[in-house]
């Protein structure tokens, strides 16, 4: 990750921000910086609504939406003194609540016990994926948006936690390794209700390790939670089969089973990147397991672009599948019991994100630190399947959707 992590890091800092100190190399020193995308997006559908994440509550249709992917985010970077920094940001974008009131993203303080060696605690990161700590800097990514086949199968972006980052150079290898744990409250909206509920997920433990040789980088990671999310709606399906479960045989393991209270999620992931500055590409792979109604899924990505002076095309193709069923067939749709059998069947229904993406898009950086992109993805739904489209209308399931974005990203 050290490649990116620098890309990162001179894509913010490419406006020269404005730093305040007494004079080169004195302690403290104090710099702000930030980062934005202008973005909209319009499908070719009325039928469901295109989203990044479940983590939004609408997303676009044949009417262009900017909530989507737009965002305005600042940072501070403050070094205290040799050894010991603070890194503070704000983001406004769309959130659950269908509003943009910047929260925090970053909050940590980092501190080094030696040069290859640091820890770090606070509000950090998820460090899941290749793109994790660029998921939301426009500017730093060749695409619009990651890739959402793979990325909104973990959509929650920053936990409140410590983790250590050890890294060390070996001749022309890189290697670092970053052990995590904490926790995260994100916010899940209700589409029914328009209503939010605070999931939970605990005791995360996590490993990422990655290396840079050259112009690849290779990365792997592992992270576990157990997770509760729970809803009046949810509460009453689950209390329906338990309360059957004397006349109905495996209603009440069925019960058990999908429940979503301290239940544990994993999350492995693969990746590799190769960028020699014309030639780009990057693929990812992550599986999830879940203990509970979530779906279990495999996703990955693949991306090639190749650029000409400050024009990039590229082409990326993305697939969901979904590793666990999505049906029940414990309590039979008929006279009473047909509510209950139609309920536990929409819930697990609607956690069928299986679809199959092709993206074509073009990125050109016009100016030092900003960029336009145009991007058109082409989604192909599996029949049951409403991929990564929110409030999906009776239908819609197993349709072939087209998605326009435009954006302009920059950095400051």
């Amino acid at each position: 990750m050290l490649t990116k992590r620098k890309a990162i890091a001179a894509a913010i800092a490419m406006a020269a921000p404005w730093m305040a100190h007494a004079e080169d190399g004195a302690m403290p020193s104090f710099r702000f910086s930030g980062f934005g995308t202008l973005g909209a997006v319009a499908t070719n559908t009325d039928q469901a609504e295109y989203a990044t994440s479940v983590l939004q509550p609408k997303g676009a249709k044949k009417s262009a939406d900017p909530g989507v992917d737009s965002l305005l985010a600042g940072q501070v970077d403050v070094r205290a003194t040799k050894d010991l920094t603070f890194v503070g940001q704000l983001v406004a974008n769309r959130t659950a609540d269908d509003n943009y009131t910047p929260h925090v993203e970053w909050a940590f303080g980092r501190y080094a016990i030696t040069r290859e060696l640091a820890v770090r605690a606070g509000i950090l990161a998820v460090p899941v994926f290749l793109q994790s700590d660029s998921r939301l800097v426009g500017f730093a990514n060749p695409w619009v948006r990651p890739p959402t086949s793979l990325y909104s199968q973990a959509p929650f972006t920053d936990y409140d936690g410590a983790d250590l980052v050890y890294r060390r150079n070996m001749g022309d290898f890189a290697l670092t390794l970053q052990p995590y744990f904490g926790r995260a409250t994100p916010e899940v909206p209700n589409a029914a209700t328009g209503a939010t509920t605070k999931a939970h997920l605990d005791d995360i433990v996590g490993i990422n390790v990655a290396g840079e040789i050259g112009a690849w980088t290779v990365r792997a990671g592992y992270l576990q939670t157990k997770f509760t999310y729970r809803t009046d709606s949810t509460a009453q399906l689950f209390a329906g089969l338990r309360q059957i479960a004397p006349l109905v045989p495996g209603a009440g393991d069925l019960a058990d089973s999908l429940d979503s209270v301290d239940k544990k999620i994993t999350f492995t992931t693969v990746g590799a990147s190769y960028d020699s500055g014309n030639v780009l590409f990057q693929a990812e792979y992550g599986k999830r397991k879940a203990d509970f109604f979530l779906a279990d899924t495999s996703a990955w990505y693949a991306t090639l672009g190749y650029r000409f002076g400050n024009v990039m095309p590229h082409v990326t193709y993305s697939k969901v599948t979904t590793d666990s069923p999505t049906t029940q067939s414990v309590v039979p749709p008929v006279g009473q019991l047909a509510p209950l059998a139609a309920g536990i069947n929409t819930l697990l229904a609607g956690q069928n994100p299986a679809q199959n993406t092709v993206a074509l898009g073009v990125r050109w950086q016009f100016a030092r630190n900003a960029d336009v992109k145009l991007q058109w993805d082409h989604v192909s739904l599996p029949a049951g399947a409403t991929g990564n489209f929110l409030n999906a209308q009776p239908g819609f399931a197993g349709s072939t959707v087209n998605v326009y974005s435009a954006a302009v990203d920059f950095v400051f």
